[in-house]
């Protein structure tokens, strides 16, 4: 599934483009040293055998700029019977053009073809571009009782590797209509 977004490319990763993904996470980290959490500008990120795991599960969706740079990415996988987002992040170069939403609406038409019902995420419900902005785009924080067990697993995760859970929110999208 290939998709033309204004000046980008948006498709599956190939095993090339791998190794430019953890410098795009590392710099769309950085502004959260303009947030209530400036802490997550310095949290890992994931590793080229974690991007290889994710990629031979196909799991791995790129922007790519004409030049062949890649400007933004998503790393997706089944939970829950649903689709969640593990990871989401656009180059500082390419941000404020749609790209995060192109790349999510892709995800979701592939989504709808294979079956799942919704998209999931994790995500700060206290930062701008991070509960708000996903708010526009149609998901919407879940209650602790709504969550599955591998949501669920995900948060407790997240809290044990040092994300405060109060500023923590599980949100989701339905997808039983096309956008």
């Amino acid at each position: 599934m290939e998709h033309s977004y204004r000046d980008y490319t948006l498709r599956r990763a190939v095993a090339e483009e791998l190794p430019a993904l953890p410098e795009v996470e590392r710099l769309a980290a950085e502004q959260f040293h303009h947030s209530p959490h400036p802490f997550a500008a310095g949290l890992p990120v994931q590793s080229l055998e974690q991007l290889r795991e994710h990629h031979q599960r196909g799991d791995v969706w790129v922007a790519v700029a004409k030049d062949g740079t890649v400007a933004a990415f998503t790393i997706c996988k089944p939970l829950d019977g649903a689709v969640f987002i593990v990871e989401a992040d656009v180059h500082p170069g390419h941000a404020r053009r749609g790209l995060g939403a192109a790349l999510f609406e892709l995800i979701a038409r592939w989504a709808r073809a294979e079956g799942y019902p919704a998209l999931l995420l994790t995500t700060f419900g206290d930062v701008a571009w991070n509960a708000p902005y996903y708010e526009r785009l149609g998901f919407r924080i879940l209650r602790d009782d709504e969550q599955g067990p591998g949501l669920r697993a995900i948060r407790e995760a997240e809290t044990r590797f040092g994300l405060p859970p109060e500023s923590r929110v599980s949100m989701k999208r339905v997808l039983d209509s096309e956008r």
